[in-house]
């Protein structure tokens, strides 16, 4: 009886032994994929508005093969700043399977302002394709190629929400409809809103619908599906919503401008409620000057690149060389595309 078992037990092993072979036969070597070879049609530019719609420049790439097993590759246009090594880069493509990808003056355009790069200014950029299999989690990248570029001004796009109201009539639909704006994708945001009247409720909403929609959830938190938030008196206000900790705050706002060029003092401006931009007409003496909310600067803009747009914070002081009366105009109406105009 021990000799039978003893077979069974021999017989079972040797069953075991071919599947384990026969199944370690039929793993995959997974391998990293060869670089594509990557060129464009053209490499330097000046944009202007009137050429929008015509074609910039088509990025063409080989196949990355040789991964190993029959890969779908999603392969990612990268655009970075000169120097900068691709540790921050732009993706301004991405497909599987896709070789070539063709770029109108207007599109390219949008992505270089999107960059935060100045107008009117020549940028040396480069551009490459990275190959990539998400199964694999590996990635190869292509020798990058020169992008030389003189853009023209337009409002960056960011992601949005909205805030649907009182004031505007609880519309999607209505132009009056505010919306915020997250200058870093982070699911920070902020925008500027004029309500007429005290007492004015509104929400906020992720899209132009109430399918995702926040309220007031008491204490400066927000809650899905929550409570009208209230501003208590009309005004001018500066609303703040982060996503990440479901908080809001709101604050009224009167603007000013201050700085070397006004002698140290805040200049009050004036609201226009139809244009819903702030303006002064005032004498300016040599030096600099930024704007402010409220005589503090806790709500501070300024101009860093010099360029006509507004960013957070007083360190792009404006500069006046010669003195004299200027009138200065303050557009906040395109959330995260703050600009202001000086005339003499």
């Amino acid at each position: 009886m021990n000799a039978w078992l003893n077979k069974i037990i021999a017989g079972s092993i040797c069953v075991v032994g071919l599947f384990s072979c026969k199944k370690q036969d039929s793993f995959t070597q997974v391998k990293t994929g060869t670089k594509p070879a990557f060129s464009a049609t053209a490499t330097d530019f000046t944009f202007s508005e009137a050429t929008a719609g015509d074609d910039a420049v088509t990025y063409s790439w080989t196949a990355s093969g040789d991964w190993g097993y029959r890969a779908v590759v999603n392969y990612t246009l990268q655009i970075d700043e000169k120097g900068n090594g691709f540790r921050k880069p732009t993706e301004a493509f991405s497909a599987n399977n896709s070789l070539s990808k063709k770029f109108t003056v207007a599109a390219l355009n949008q992505i270089i302002n999107n960059m935060g790069l100045a107008a009117g200014r020549q940028h040396e950029l480069v551009v490459r394709v990275k190959a990539a299999v998400d199964t694999v989690g590996d990635q190869v990248y292509s020798d990058s190629v020169l992008l030389t570029v003189t853009p023209y001004y337009v409002p960056k796009v960011y992601p949005y929400v909205y805030v649907p109201g009182g004031y505007e009539g609880w519309s999607f639909d209505d132009p009056r409809l505010g919306a915020l704006a997250s200058v870093n994708s982070d699911k920070v945001y902020e925008g500027y809103l004029y309500f007429p009247d005290a007492n004015t409720e509104f929400k906020v909403a992720a899209a132009k619908s109430w399918d995702v929609n926040y309220g007031d959830a008491g204490g400066g938190s927000l809650v899905a599906n929550g409570g009208n938030i209230k501003a208590a008196e009309a005004g001018y206000y500066r609303f703040t919503v982060n996503l990440n900790t479901l908080t809001w705050s709101l604050t009224n706002t009167a603007w000013s401008l201050t700085g070397s060029a006004a002698g140290g003092a805040d200049k009050a401006m004036t609201f226009n409620a139809a244009t819903k931009k702030w303006s002064i007409t005032t004498a300016l003496q040599a030096g600099s000057f930024y704007f402010r909310a409220n005589n503090a600067n806790t709500i501070a803009l300024s101009d860093d690149d010099n360029n006509g747009v507004l960013t957070a914070g007083s360190a792009g002081a404006i500069s006046i060389e010669t003195a004299g009366t200027y009138t200065i105009t303050m557009d906040l109406n395109n959330p995260g595309n703050y600009i202001y105009t000086l005339a003499q």
